[in-house]
């Protein structure tokens, strides 16, 4: 299958829980030359082909039905089409045990990054970011994580191969992605 990558090549996946830095962590990268693939904007993409609206409770409404209707590693498998070649990508959005499953069947290389920050401040983040598909509470957050939790996201981020805490500054943060991504 195209799926499937050569030797030495491999994906670098981002796993988090919403508002942790993964957008950021994508933007370093990109920075250095890699290309970005968004779990998200698959979900995105096949909501609005299905005529769902693009905010947040519906899109995770549509995911999670998509995700018992076709298998857990949906997003995966869908996501993974788009990646024509796997060298110096980043694949932004692991959910579940599933998906990582899968890239790792599909990638060997595969290096899975978990981004953490605790939930006051991912909260200030989303809210100051101001995504037409964010949440816009701290209950409507706490929603979210419950939702993503459910599907296995904090397995991932336990099992990530590496984990960078954003807890300091942007600037910090950027810096510390640049020091991990240069290392690959």
């Amino acid at each position: 299958m195209a799926w499937v990558s050569s030797l030495g090549e491999f994906l670098i996946i981002v796993t988090g829980m919403p508002g942790a830095g993964k957008d950021e962590f994508v933007k370093v990268a990109k920075s250095l030359g890699f290309t970005d693939v968004h779990m998200g904007d698959t979900v995105k993409s096949y909501a609005k082909k299905s005529g769902v609206p693009l905010v947040d409770k519906d899109i995770g409404a549509f995911a999670t039905r998509e995700r018992k209707e076709n298998g857990m590693d949906i997003w995966a498998k869908r996501t993974a089409e788009g990646i024509s070649k796997p060298e110096k990508t980043i694949v932004d959005g692991l959910r579940n045990m599933e998906e990582l499953t899968f890239f790792r069947s599909h990638f060997p290389e595969a290096v899975v990054v978990a981004i953490y920050t605790n939930r006051d401040e991912r909260l200030k983040r989303i809210l100051r970011r101001n995504r037409i598909d964010d949440v816009k509470s701290e209950t409507e957050l706490e929603q979210r994580d419950n939702r993503e939790l459910g599907w296995g996201i904090g397995r991932t981020i336990s099992l990530a191969d590496h984990m960078i805490v954003n807890d300091g500054t942007l600037e910090e943060f950027r810096e510390k992605a640049r020091a991990f991504l240069l290392t690959q």
